[in-house]
């Protein structure tokens, strides 16, 4: 029987090390009492607005507030004044203009924030909130809100080192809402083509004894886009920051967020019908396959997170973050799956499930799905961060421990054609259904993970600076029910980097690192066990002296190992894909009243193992390949307050399939906007997205299911800011 990890464990040893570490970096202190001691990101640690900062301090890539020229790997920041100027209402699309990254790769699924980065899914291990992860299996992950996030910081390449089981890819950090200590307040009411709308409250304050406090809620109505009925969602979010007369700074942040929606359209299609023309023609761009009466999305959320900041007397400064979370989400989702016609099979089985419509007619085989699923989740990390010095080098030094606790109870059913009802194209029917669907899982899975780390950032001489990181995890992973598997793994990660900043503000690094991803369920060959790999990147980054303007570039190869791969039921882990590219970014003032954004992506992502020989040298389906990103904001001097822009985006050529047989075109699309304060603390943003109303798939998941990209979207928000 495998050892196991209790969570009364995990909290232990964080508290053990912590209490260890003490004595140790007490004695490196006195041994340098002599020299002047700094704490980098006292004023600004990285968790802040970033201000309209091309170059903002972020905690990302060193867990410690660093300005991004400082990490030795890619890092882009997308402020709250970008998700603003957007209207975005969910956070997938707030990736439109980062080099390296896909948000919505599946077009707009409005229960989801689903992403890419270099060429990998981020959505269940690469998504962190505040340093924590949102871990995520089957449908047991968080969804977050914009109007809960201060700013989204996207790290690219592994991130093991720092935060254990990670994609590697990369991670996106949401940066949440907290309490800045100022006084105001902020009430938005928006409203878009489709009928969907939404009213945003943001207010913060001081009180006499000193405690900083803020209330965030909003409402919001989604409707359109192939919806049945309108559905609704909304979120409250209090918060407090308090610091004591011993300089102990402690914040508490609680969020409760309440879904109650149908699914929307433009999903599920196959291939011939969405990219090629079926003899039919194509499928509408918000054409449902699901049913009124089986449709619906429910769920109910809580995070409570709290942190607390402490400096000590020596210059060192402790952090403890904790989050606890739980998530209901009831779920019924009839999906089509390929074409199909009839009653009962035909004696060849080839009457339901194709690429191509059956018998002449425009019917599509369907699969009605349903789970209940409860997911829970405790984390806490812990770190303490200061500096010492040996000789004229500085030490930044970091040493830390996290615990991720994550337990998932689901029941997964589903009924298929030709048992439940096909649907038609031209003449859909909708109602009148009387269907099963039979549970195939039922299982509560557990995952616990520990994991301890150092960082060591130096600087010396003539703007040198070299970033070392080692880490080990200890992972376990349960489930009891059906299916059943318990087994245990360690894994340990690690980085190297060095750069060197010039006067002239270029700052080129290069970097090797390793990563782990903990998998859960099993394969044909038993416990599936951590996919592991490594990526070395170089790149320069340049912030032209006296300005605010960044301009990024950086070439990477990731080896990512112990892949999932082969047929549902008979899966093994002998894949292998390398995922190699080059990155151009560039964010900032270029001009007095001129801002620009800018992205460029290409990359070679190829499948070099596999228990398939003939998907070798082949490109994993769904992956996107080239993008390329443009937007300029203008602020009209001839009219105060008036703000313009306008971005065009690219979207590249991907394939449906892992066989490459079947290849989703590209597509250019256009964006717009335009603000104006047309009163005191008044606003009104105008912002449009595919201007030219583009129809266009945005990804296959095989020739059977296609997901048609986001339609024009027109939205309006005006706002009162006191």
């Amino acid at each position: 029987m495998p050892a196991q990890i209790s969570a009364a464990q995990l909290l232990g040893c964080t508290a053990l090390i912590a209490v260890a570490a003490l004595p140790g970096l007490a004695l490196a202190q006195e041994a340098t009492t002599l020299q002047p001691i700094t704490v980098e990101g006292t004023d600004d640690d990285g968790n802040g607005p970033v201000a309209g900062q091309a170059n903002p301090m972020t905690q990302a890539g060193t867990k410690t507030g660093v300005p991004v020229t400082k990490v030795p790997q890619s890092v882009s920041v997308v402020s709250r004044e970008e998700l603003e100027q957007d209207n975005i209402v969910k956070l997938d699309a707030a990736l439109e203009y980062v080099a390296g990254a896909e948000g919505a790769p599946f077009g707009f699924d409005s229960d989801t924030n689903w992403f890419r980065l270099r060429g990998f899914d981020a959505t269940q291990t690469g998504v962190y909130q505040d340093g924590l992860q949102h871990f995520s299996y089957g449908f047991g992950g968080f969804y977050i809100d914009p109007a809960l996030v201060e700013r989204v910081d996207v790290l690219k390449g592994p991130a093991s080192v720092l935060y254990g089981g990670a994609n590697p890819g990369g991670i996106i950090n949401y940066v949440s809402r907290l309490p800045t200590g100022d006084t105001g307040g902020k009430l938005s009411v928006g409203v878009d083509e489709t009928g969907s709308g939404e009213v945003t409250y943001d207010q913060q304050g001081v009180t006499a004894n000193g405690l900083a406090w803020r209330f965030t809620g909003k409402l919001a109505r989604q409707d359109g886009r192939g919806a049945f009925d309108p559905g609704w969602r909304g979120v409250i979010a209090p918060s407090v920051s308090y610091t004591t007369d011993a300089g102990t700074k402690l914040t508490f942040a609680l969020s409760y967020t309440k879904i109650d929606e149908t699914h929307v359209g433009g999903a599920w299609l196959p291939y011939v019908g969405t990219v090629e023309a079926a003899p039919f023609g194509y499928i509408d761009r918000e054409f449902n396959t699901g049913d009124p009466d089986y449709d619906w999305y429910k769920r109910d959320q809580i995070l409570a997170t709290g942190i607390v900041e402490h400096q000590l007397d020596s210059g060192w400064k402790l952090t403890n973050t904790t989050r606890v979370g739980w998530a209901e989400i009831d779920e019924s989702a009839p999906y089509a799956y390929g074409y199909g016609d009839g009653a009962a099979w035909n004696p060849t089985f080839t009457n339901h499930f194709q690429n191509n419509p059956v018998g002449g007619t425009d019917t599509l085989s369907r699969i009605f799905f349903e789970h209940q699923t409860t997911t829970k989740t405790v984390l806490n990390d812990f770190r303490l961060e200061g500096t010492a010095f040996t000789g004229a080098a500085r030490h930044n030094l970091l040493f830390g421990a996290d615990v991720k606790w994550f337990e998932m109870t689901q029941v997964q059913s589903s009924v298929s054609s030709p048992t439940a009802p096909v649907i038609s194209i031209g003449s859909p029917s909708y109602g009148g259904i009387s269907v099963t669907p039979s549970p195939y899982i039922d299982n509560t899975i557990t995952q616990k993970q520990l994991g301890i780390y150092a960082q060591d950032r130096i600087e010396w001489g003539q703007g040198w600076i070299a970033t070392l990181n080692a880490r080990y995890d200890w992972v376990d992973t349960e489930a009891v029910g059906t299916p059943a598997y318990d087994y245990t793994d360690g894994e340990f990660s690690w980085r190297i980097g060095l750069a060197r900043e010039f006067e002239n503000g270029v700052t080129p690094y290069v970097s090797a690192a390793t990563f782990f991803n903990p998998l859960v369920g099993t394969s044909s060959l038993g416990a599936l066990y951590p996919e592991t790999g490594e990526q070395i990147e170089a790149g320069v980054k340049w912030q032209p002296s006296g300005s605010n303007l960044l301009l990024t570039a950086a070439a990477f190869q990731i080896e990512r190992n112990g892949v999932v791969t082969g047929p549902f039921g008979a899966e093994t882990q002998l894949g292998q894909v390398r995922s190699r590219g080059f990155e151009l970014e560039a964010k900032g003032d270029i001009a007095p009243n001129l801002r620009l954004t800018a992205a460029f992506t290409a990359m070679d992502v190829e499948i070099t193992e596999d228990a398939d020989a003939s998907l070798i040298g082949n490109t994993p389906g769904g992956t996107m390949e080239r993008q390329a990103a443009l937007k300029l904001t203008y602020d009209v001097p001839q009219v105060p307050g008036l703000s313009i822009n306008g971005g065009i985006r690219y979207r590249g050529e991907s394939w449906a399939d892992d066989a490459n047989t079947a290849k989703v075109p590209d597509v250019w699309l256009i964006d717009a906007g335009a603000s104006f304060d047309f009163a005191d603390g008044w606003n009104a943003n105008l912002a449009v997205s595919n201007l030219a109303d583009r129809t266009y798939v945005a990804s296959c998941d095989g020739t059977l299911s296609c997901f048609y990209g986001e339609g024009r979207r027109v939205s309006l928000v005006v706002s009162k800011e006191w």
